[in-house]
């Protein structure tokens, strides 16, 4: 699988960047019945999907929208990817000045330590603080997070997300999305009149647009992560937004349809291919104000 692919967002690119593969079991999809969508098995019976990133480059500041995996395999998924990625399209970890992270689990935090140390160096990481208590100081938890986000805080490298429409960098916009986690974070890059939602994990796959009721078994608060989506679906149907998520099939770009009493994603940029959303400036025309609140 490539990479990485990118659309164009008014006058700013937007990259998506892939660490890796996750290998999840059918009953991930709690409710969902697998013999009507035969066409989301692998040949091993399992559900493939990537490990997404996403790279912007905007006033100067390039933010990197979660942090993958990691180097490791924990057979339920492998990393590593992420490294090769951004040199693949001209930036080293030194070079990103912000990581916003979706939300809290493994898969979207594993880059931000390597060796003990902050891997991009110069960076600071943006939160969500409702994650901290479940996933840093509730015992039990996943120790690999634990020890990232504690390095991390040791070295004065954290700055946490508290409300909705905050203002990340130039034309980026964090808008608290929770139900996945309750700290969970969407990020809205804008530019001109051009929009593009990136969902984290508040919809794991297209397919829930039209079959609303299954969810993921790792949805903290299944009910609340279901009003936050459906939220997200009035407000993006028929808006001509770009949508995508962290583990959209092929890390496709698309926008939310409607039609016939139903909703249905259209896949608008082919995986892997770079495609004009609208016109590029030079200047990278990007607008600072916040996207509309979700009702």
């Amino acid at each position: 699988m490539p990479d990485r692919s990118a659309v164009r967002v008014g006058g700013l690119e937007l990259i998506a960047l892939n660490d890796g593969l996750c290998k999840l079991p059918q009953d991930f999809y709690v409710g969902l019945d697998f013999a009507a969508h035969q066409e989301m098995l692998a040949d091993d019976g399992r559900v493939h999907i990537p490990i997404g990133c996403f790279l912007l480059r905007t006033g100067g500041t390039t933010v990197l929208v979660d942090a993958g995996l990691g180097d490791v395999d924990v057979g339920w998924a492998r990393g590593g990817d992420l490294p090769a990625a951004l040199r693949a399209v001209g930036s080293k970890p030194e070079d990103v000045d912000i990581v916003v992270c979706s939300h809290l689990h493994i898969d979207h935090i594993g880059w931000l330590v390597s060796d003990g140390r902050p891997f991009f160096s110069n960076a600071t990481v943006r939160y969500g603080r409702a994650d901290w208590a479940q996933f840093v100081d509730a015992p039990g938890g996943e120790s690999r997070t634990k020890e990232i986000m504690e390095t991390l805080s040791s070295a004065g490298r954290l700055e946490p997300l508290d409300g909705d429409d905050i203002s990340i960098a130039p034309g980026l916009t964090a808008r608290h999305t929770p139900g996945h986690t309750l700290g969970h974070y969407g990020l809205v890059v804008s530019s001109g009149t051009d929009r593009a939602l990136i969902l984290g994990d508040a919809v794991e796959c297209p397919l829930q647009l039209e079959e609303p009721d299954f969810y993921a078994m790792s949805d903290v608060d299944p009910d609340l992560a279901a009003r936050t989506r459906e939220a997200l679906w009035r407000e993006l149907e028929g808006s001509g937004a770009l949508v995508t998520a962290a583990h959209f099939p092929g890390l496709q770009f698309g926008r939310v349809l409607g039609g016939k009493g139903r909703r249905y994603f259209s896949a608008s940029v082919a995986p892997w291919q770079t495609q004009p959303q609208g016109p590029a400036t030079s200047g990278g025309d990007a607008s600072s104000e916040p996207a509309p609140a979700i009702e």
